[in-house]
């Protein structure tokens, strides 16, 4: 319900156009979110990975460090669980408003004392014919030594 609450509005919200091909998969993207929506408690697993410490209202660059000791540790385990039949997706719409204080109210996570990276739904995969993302070229966002 909490990750609900947050979804229904981001999902019903106008999406914008962006003129790239993005604009070609947005339906397919609603879709997939509106689906993980409708069916998030049939998860037979969820995870959500903590930090201790909260960085609310730190500088970008100890926010950045903070987060970016989380992220490896849990891109590695994803990708452990492909290689087992599993999936999962990298959902942090719970975390909106005061839904990541509800939720560790609801998992007995101590609010003040850690934060949540996100909420990952794990499962078996059905299939395993998975597709390429259409992406942007990265020369259209990545600069070399200079911007």
């Amino acid at each position: 319900d909490i990750y609900r609450a947050a979804a229904n509005p981001y999902l019903a919200a106008p999406k914008p156009e962006r003129g790239d091909i993005r604009d070609e998969q947005i339906d397919r993207v609603i879709g997939s979110a509106q689906f993980l929506t409708d069916n998030f408690e049939k998860a037979p697993v969820l995870l959500v990975p903590c930090l201790e410490g909260r960085p609310d209202g730190a500088p970008a660059g100890l926010s950045a460090s903070y987060w970016g000791s989380l992220l490896p540790a849990v891109w590695s385990f994803m990708l452990a669980l492909r290689t087992r039949g599993l999936g999962s997706a990298w959902t942090t719409l719970h975390l909106l408003g005061d839904g990541e204080k509800q939720a560790a109210e609801v998992l007995g996570i101590p609010f003040d004392q850690y934060a949540q990276g996100g909420l990952f739904p794990i499962a078996y995969t059905k299939g395993t014919d998975f597709k390429k993302a259409k992406r942007l070229p990265a020369e259209n966002f990545a600069h070399w030594d200079t911007w």
